[in-house]
């Protein structure tokens, strides 16, 4: 399977038809035709979905899968191709797979400190939520992840970042729990709720709620705050979730009120053990480790530690 041919089988997916794709490629038509014919050959499926009268193409179950394995190849031969030829040389791209969170702002700070030092190295932030964070980490597409905890960690090493996130909830500003100052079990008994859809999988809000969570209105889940958040402004339900994470400024008709008894989140910085780091991605790791530390031994010193 050649890489140049799946190059190819990408373009058509995005150009959704293959005389557009020519057109793209530089290529002619037939030319393409035929690449797709022995691509389709050679995996033993059907790709596109033959009678299809609309303009555009339309993938089968196994075009799907080929062209999102596809996408994953050309990414890693492209890497691999960079990686090589950077040799020694500190730069190149290191790639972050991220949940939302406000302890980004430490991995902010190492990769600010990171350019400072090495300005030919580009961080590739990646928005996710845990499955698919663990999947980039797995498949290479990654060299980090930060991942909410608690997560299988057996197959990573990790660094766990300060802070943390203060778990709440999110609501309108005219919603009746806005006039309390936290929110308790028995608050949250018949209000419509979206959850984190990692977080129910897990289990992991279960003991916080205890007898409260048999009977739930859980009306939607999430993956990322963004949307969630503009469902609440609408008035589908409130959000639970982490603080910091969405703008709750004058005039956006949010609020955020801590769970009671406190709960915050934890998140953890990983990598693969048996992945070999590019000097990029070592010198980030190093950086952040340093950062890391330093914000340890202030807040150390805040809370009276010695």
């Amino acid at each position: 399977m050649e890489i140049r041919i799946l190059r190819n089988f990408i373009v058509v997916v995005q150009e959704e038809g293959v005389t557009a794709a020519a057109d793209v490629l530089r290529i002619s038509q037939p030319a393409l035709s035929r690449q797709i014919k022995e691509l389709e050959h050679e995996v033993g499926a059907s790709l596109f979905v033959r009678g299809n009268r609309s303009r555009s193409l339309e993938l089968t179950d196994e075009g799907r899968l080929l062209y999102r394995r596809a996408r994953e190849i050309v990414e890693l031969a492209d890497r691999t191709k960079s990686e090589i030829a950077a040799g020694e040389r500190i730069e190149g791209d290191v790639h972050i797979a991220a949940a939302q969170s406000v302890v980004m702002r430490t991995v902010g700070r190492a990769a600010t400190r990171l350019r400072e030092c090495h300005p030919d190295i580009r961080i590739r932030l990646h928005d996710g939520f845990g499955a698919d964070i663990v999947e980039w980490l797995n498949n290479g597409l990654a060299d980090f992840g930060v991942l909410v905890q608690p997560t299988d960690m057996s197959r990573y090493d990790h660094l766990v970042l300060p802070g943390g996130d203060e778990v709440g909830v999110l609501m309108r500003d005219d919603d009746p729990l806005a006039s309390h100052d936290a929110i308790r079990a028995r608050d949250l008994q018949g209000v419509p709720l979206i959850m984190p859809q990692g977080a129910l999988n897990r289990r992991e809000y279960s003991g916080w709620f205890g007898r409260y969570g048999r009977n739930l209105n859980i009306v939607g889940t999430m993956n990322l705050s963004y949307n969630a958040s503009r469902f609440v402004q609408e008035g589908y339900g409130c959000a639970l979730g982490y603080g910091g994470i969405v703008d709750m400024s004058a005039g956006s008709g949010l609020c955020f009120r801590p769970l009671d008894p406190l709960l915050h989140g934890s998140l953890s910085m990983a990598w693969k053990k048996d992945q070999t780091l590019t000097p990029a991605a070592a010198a980030f790791l190093e950086t952040l480790r340093d950062v890391v530390a330093r914000e340890e031994d202030v807040e150390g010193r805040t809370d009276g530690s010695v």
